[in-house]
């Protein structure tokens, strides 16, 4: 566990699919203190701050160009966090830490590698070193993120469509994860690890959306290598009901839920 006392800072780096994010979870669940997120380069397609933004409501979250608000917020006594994409070169993050260091605030850097992983510049960044039972990363990953705000996908047609993509059909994955809207008004995250035997689904704790289409975050991020970006856009679109289709399922299933809330007649 990390003292609180001691660092104000969190910075995290490391491999898809390695438990950053979930680690995160565990490590800040009982914080009292303001939290701070800032995550560069996921402003496009943020799917992991979307979900924490859910889980912890209470934390602020930053893009780029809000640095200055980060200094502000750790001067009031906040704590930071700043999680670094596979993507994102450990030492692309080094110049705000080191100012942050040099205005007082204590930092800790934790890496998240593959415990068949030997050296990498992970190992020279960190504080900290995590290994996990993971194999090691293909050569020249590749990532490919859509935003898919107001898209509403038909579940056997999401079904089929994350099935072909986790087995290949769409390039070689190491890892997939969305947040996505089903018709029935919910939303899920999913998320594919190529290491792992099956994919997760949770639904996630948003209302039920029935009027039109959802004005809220979703997107997909995918990562492996010879993706065919174009065909997983064409097939998303294909899978998504157009707005006439949408209506029709709403209505339905408005007049459905209004039927469940009528009491029975009385026998």
């Amino acid at each position: 566990m990390i003292d609180w006392t001691k660092t104000k800072i969190l910075a995290i780096a490391g491999l898809a699919g390695a438990g950053k994010t979930q680690w995160l979870r565990e490590q800040l669940k009982d914080q009292s203190d303001e939290v701070i997120y800032f995550a560069p380069q996921t402003t496009d397609c943020p799917v992991d701050r979307h979900c924490l933004e859910l889980d912890f409501p209470s934390w602020q979250f930053l893009a780029e160009g809000q640095e200055l608000q980060l200094i502000e917020a750790l001067q009031q006594g906040a704590i930071a966090v700043l999680e670094l994409g596979f993507y994102v070169a450990p030492e692309s993050g080094e110049q705000l830490l080191k100012t942050l260091e040099a205005e007082g605030f204590s930092c800790e850097r934790f890496a998240f590698v593959s415990d068949q992983m030997a050296n990498s510049p992970w190992h020279v960044w960190a504080d900290q070193i995590i290994e996990v039972a993971i194999p090691l990363p293909a050569r020249n990953l590749e990532i490919w993120r859509s935003p898919t705000k107001g898209q509403v996908f038909d579940p056997n047609s999401l079904n089929i469509f994350w099935e072909e993509l986790t087995s290949g059909a769409y390039g070689d994955i190491q890892r997939a994860k969305g947040v996505v809207e089903i018709v029935d008004g919910r939303a899920f995250y999913l998320d594919y690890v190529s290491h792992k035997p099956e994919s997760l689904y949770h639904e996630l704790p948003v209302k039920i959306w029935l009027d039109g289409r959802p004005e809220r975050f979703s997107g997909l991020e995918v990562v492996g290598t010879k993706l065919d970006g174009q065909q997983i856009a064409d097939t998303i679109l294909d899978c998504c009901l157009n707005d006439e289709l949408l209506s029709d399922y709403q209505e339905q299933i408005r007049q459905q839920i209004q039927q469940q809330k009528q009491p029975s007649p009385v026998q």
